[in-house]
């Protein structure tokens, strides 16, 4: 949560007004003579400072002297820095990722990822393109993102959060549950593996790395994008048969679960491919534009239908000049 206030709080910031509301100091310290400017005496020897304070007394602008004895050097100059528009007349937080000035998730979660990838405390090395190129749904290459992450809730992960839980795999009871073991480790999630055809990858020795992520990494490293989507098609399914386990008591055997995410990534596949399909083809049809006829030439358009059944036909014809401009029509 605190984290969260922060990173808001790097996105909001004050549109000054009056001043009024915008109060920047409210501490005991602030007292003496060399701070004569403050009003005095205060209520149980606090003083208190606003914007309004900081500001000249005839007109909208800062009262550099005041700012530069008050704060710090650093802090002056941010303050000085802010702009005063005469034409805003209220105090009042405003978003600045947003043109109108009101927060939205997107923004919100924008600015979140700008400062996670620029702080090297949660920033995470690794082949994410290789994630996101995968041919899989996208709920699966979500997962991958999620075990990349260190954000999956595996029992091993949630006692790290002080969440109170047992610690063995829910599949197999046997070993603790960890990204390792539920998808590479655990007896069940092995054999799945090899009834989804991908034993090579799993046994692989360059795939023996001693965490879940950096196997994920080096498989997306290595692997063609087809490769890498089918893995991520099969842990989906691992993971969603440990859950199916953990809340409904309900368990496949190995050679179901990946017989699933064979046909599952199968099934996307060809509606992927079908849908891009469609879309070039239409892309290419919306590329036939009328064009005017040459000077002093008129272009006629002519369209007919026939009418099933009744052995009618109906025709139309459209006539028009080189401007484009419609001259005569007729049909029949």
């Amino acid at each position: 949560m605190w984290q969260a206030r922060q990173i808001l709080s790097l996105g909001c910031r004050w549109r000054i007004g009056s001043g009024d509301n915008i109060r920047v100091m409210h501490d005991p310290w602030l007292c003496g003579s060399a701070n004569r400017w403050v009003p005095s005496p205060q209520p149980a020897g606090v003083y208190q400072l606003s914007v309004r304070d900081l500001l000249h007394e005839n007109y909208k602008a800062w009262n550099i002297g005041k700012v530069r004895n008050l704060f710090s050097r650093n802090v002056a100059e941010k303050i000085l820095e802010t702009p005063l528009v005469s034409s805003v007349r209220e105090d009042k937080v405003v978003w600045e990722e947003e043109r109108n000035g009101c927060y939205s998730v997107k923004s919100g979660y924008k600015l979140a990822m700008r400062y996670l990838i620029g702080s090297d405390k949660y920033h995470v090395m690794g082949n994410w393109n290789g994630i996101w190129k995968a041919q899989a749904p996208h709920k699966a290459r979500h997962l991958l993102w999620c075990l990349c992450r260190g954000c999956l809730p595996t029992r091993s992960r949630l006692l790290e959060r002080r969440v109170k839980c047992t610690l063995n795999c829910p599949v197999c009871d046997e070993e603790i549950e960890d990204e390792l073991h539920i998808f590479f480790k655990c007896a069940v999630a092995r054999d799945s593996w090899s009834a989804a055809g991908l034993s090579s990858v799993l046994h692989n020795a360059t795939y023996q790395q001693t965490n879940a992520m950096d196997r994920i990494f080096a498989v997306c490293g290595n692997e063609s994008s087809d490769i890498v989507g089918r893995v991520a098609m099969l842990l989906w399914c691992i993971w969603h048969n440990r859950n199916d386990k953990l809340w409904n008591d309900n368990v496949q055997l190995p050679r179901q679960i990946g017989r699933n995410a064979f046909d599952a990534r199968n099934d996307w596949y060809s509606v992927h491919k079908l849908q891009s399909n469609n879309v070039s083809g239409t892309t290419k049809a919306d590329l036939v534009r009328w064009e005017k006829p040459a000077l002093d030439w008129v272009k006629c358009n002519v369209d007919v239908a026939f009418v099933s059944g009744s052995g009618r036909t109906s025709m139309g014809l459209c006539f028009r000049d080189s401007s484009g401009h419609f001259m005569a029509g007729m049909r029949q």
